[in-house]
Order: structure tokens, then sequence, then C-alpha cells
């Protein structure tokens, strides 16, 4: 078992060997520019603003040409009679309408800008939780280290005792076996830091084999903060896709009312008279009559049902704005509670745990105490640091669901 646990971390450090060590602002960066998903925005942004390039247009000309009252008998086309007629067609768009169809598809690039913050927000959330859960889990093979330090020399010390009848060896067995459940917990734990390596290797579209460290200097545990007021909230890339939804709509529902103003046209026809007859052409303008209230039903109902759209966005801010704070508020308390508790492990528990260690180790160096009891002590003192950093573990997730709630990078 402990030539497998050796093997382990070998391997471990000959993987992140000469890697330079990674901060979370550099694997965030990574993940802004490299993550397909972001990727995947950025062309769908590109392609809604060049639709919108597209929307101040002329239509088609129509173009044809062909026979015009002209006889079936050929012979009387001698005498004049019919024509061979070309005709051109040209209809003049409302500019208004294109107007507002340009800045109606101009804002749809504006939601998926919006949506893309939505998703960088989530990815980067999940980094932080996998960053922040190797750097409690190196602490915590950091505490287990120490206390194999400790324990090896009790070790040591009871199999030198009982080679004189001072110690039982029963003890002995104990303190091995606690070594071994040390071995175990630091073989799991170092699994563990592999899995949040190949997750973070994942999120920066590398591959999950390759070796890194994380730079944990100038680390400190995050201060508490206060509730943030509202303004905070509408920065939110969720908020302002519902705000950004609500312009759409206002300008969806501006480029229908210009659908209800008249188009013009012109045509031209040109006729070549048969048998000499002089040659004759027509003008002619056309206009589009979308007031006629049987071509304009759609369209007036399509205006007021943006009506209903923009008052459930309305609500929907609401609602969001309420949640967000009730989350918010839901973060600091827990954030609040975890807090005190590590304080009191490192005020007050850990403390007192060490000196009683002490005092059992003392007393058993002077055999008036058993290694039991020092066993004990150390056992109790190993499991309240690893349960202070579970505590911190916690008070950093929820620092990071409380980041993702105000899109903090």
């Amino acid at each position: 078992m402990k030539n497998k646990i050796i093997i382990i971390l070998l391997f471990a450090a000959i993987s992140s060997h000469g890697q330079t060590p990674l901060s979370l602002d550099s694997i965030l960066a990574r993940i802004e520019n490299a993550h397909p998903r972001l990727k995947t925005a950025d062309a769908r942004v590109r392609e809604l603003d060049t639709y919108s390039k597209g929307a101040i247009t002329m239509p088609a000309p129509q173009v044809g040409g062909g026979f015009w009252m002209t006889p079936y008998n050929p012979a009387r086309w001698r005498e004049g009679m019919g024509a061979f007629m070309v005709t051109g067609e040209q209809m003049f768009p409302n500019r208004n309408m294109q107007r507002a169809e340009q800045r109606y598809m101009g804002a749809m690039s504006g939601m998926e800008v919006a949506e893309r913050g939505v998703m960088q927000n989530m990815l980067f959330a999940e980094a932080k939780a996998a960053y922040f859960k190797w750097l409690v889990l190196g602490k915590k093979i950091a505490v287990l280290d120490e206390s194999k330090k400790a324990l090896r020399l009790l070790i040591e010390s009871a199999e030198q005792r009982y080679q004189f009848n001072r110690e039982k060896l029963g003890s002995v067995y104990k303190g091995k076996t606690e070594l071994a459940e040390l071995d175990r917990m630091q073989a799991m734990y170092t699994g563990e830091i592999r899995q949040q390596r190949a997750m973070l290797n994942t999120l920066m579209q590398r591959d999950p084999a390759t070796g890194f460290d994380i730079d944990t200097t100038g680390w400190r545990v995050p201060i508490i903060p206060l509730l943030p007021d509202t303004s905070r909230i509408a920065a939110r890339s969720d908020f302002r896709t519902i705000e950004q939804s609500l312009r759409v709509a206002r300008l969806e529902q501006e480029w229908q009312r210009s659908k209800l103003k008249p188009e013009y046209g012109l045509r031209f026809d040109h006729m070549f008279a048969f048998g000499g007859t002089p040659w004759q052409f027509s003008l002619m303008g056309m206009a589009t009559m979308p007031l006629a209230p049987w071509a304009n039903k759609d369209v007036k109902a399509r205006i007021e049902g943006i009506d209903y759209r923009l008052a459930a966005f309305e609500w929907q801010k609401a609602d969001l704005v309420n949640q967000i704070r009730g989350n918010l508020a839901d973060r600091l308390v827990m954030m609040q509670t975890l807090q005190e508790q590590i304080d009191s492990y490192e005020r007050d528990i850990i403390p007192n745990q060490r000196k009683r260690f002490q005092s059992t180790l003392l007393a058993w160096e002077q055999n008036t105490d058993e290694l039991f009891m020092t066993l004990d002590a150390w056992l109790e003192l190993k499991m309240s640091r690893l349960s202070q950093l579970d505590l911190l573990q916690q008070l950093l997730q929820a620092r990071t669901d409380y980041e993702k709630e105000l899109e903090q990078r």
C-alpha cells in the first residue's frame, strides 16, 4: 500500500515538474479566450450584426416581355394590330420601416452578448469551485504531512519503550494503524486534486492530463462582504438579457407599426407596335394600402401582443431582483456563520486541543499516562484541523456562489 502511494505521489510530482503555477486570474483568462461555448456566442453576435447591415436595401426590380393585344392571326399584324411589349417594375421601400428593422436586428445581437455573459459567469463559477477545492485539499495534505511526522516520532519512541517493557504492543499497532489511515487519506486527497486539475484543464480547453500547479501566493480568506444595492444586481448578464429583451420587443413593435405605412413603386411599359404603328409606352405609379382593415389584422395583432410581452418582461425583472437579493442574503448569512465557526476553531478549539496533546505527550514521556491517551489527543487535534478546512471549503464555495450571483470575476 505504501509503495503504491509513493508511486502516485512521484507521478504527480513528475507530471507537474517544470510547470509554471497558474493563478486564478490566468485560469479565468484562458477560459474566456478559448472556451468553445464563448467562441460560439461571439460568432453568433457577428452573425446577427452582419444581418442588420443588410436590412436597408432595395427590392429586386421585375422585368418582363411578351405580346400585347396581339391578334391570333399573324396576317393582321401587318395592319398595325398588336405589339411586342417589354416592361419593368421597381418598388421603393419605406425607409422608416427598413431602419426600424435594422434597429431590431441590431438589438438581437445585444441579447446574444448578454447571454454570453451568463454563460461565462457559469464557467467562471465552475473554475473557481475547482480552484478553491484544490487549494483546500493542498492544505489538508499539509496537515496530514505534519501529523505523520509527529505520529512517526511517537511510534519510534513507543517501539523503543516496548523493548524495555515500558509500552504495550497494542499501542504501537494502534499508532501504525493511524499512520496507514493517514496514507490512505493523503492518497484520496491527491486523487481529488487530480480530478480538479483535469476539470480545470477541460475548462481551459487543454488535455485533461496536462500537469500544472495552482499559484496560491498571496492568498487569504475572503472578507465577508456587505449586501449590495440594486444597481449591482442590474449589472448581471441575465438581468441585462431581460432589459435587452424589452428593448428588442419595443423595436419589434416599432417595426410592426412601420408596416402600416404605404410603400410606393413605379412601372414602365414599352410597346413595339406592328405594321408601322407608332411605338407606345405607359408609365404608372403604385402604392400599397396597408391601412385597409382587411390587410392589417395580423400587424395590429402583433403590436397588441407585444404589449403583453413587455408587461411579462417587467414582471420577470421584478421576480429576478427579488430572487437575487434573497440568494445574496442567504449566502451572506452562510458565510458569516461559517466564518464564526472557523474563528472558533482558530481561537479556542485547536489551541486547547494542541495543549491537551502536548500535556498528554509530556505525561506519557514521564510514564504517568499511556500512549492511547496521547494518540487520542493527537487524533482529536488532526480531526479538528481537517474539520476547520472543511468549513473553509464551504466558506469558499459560498463566496463563489455569492460572486456568481453578482457576476464578480
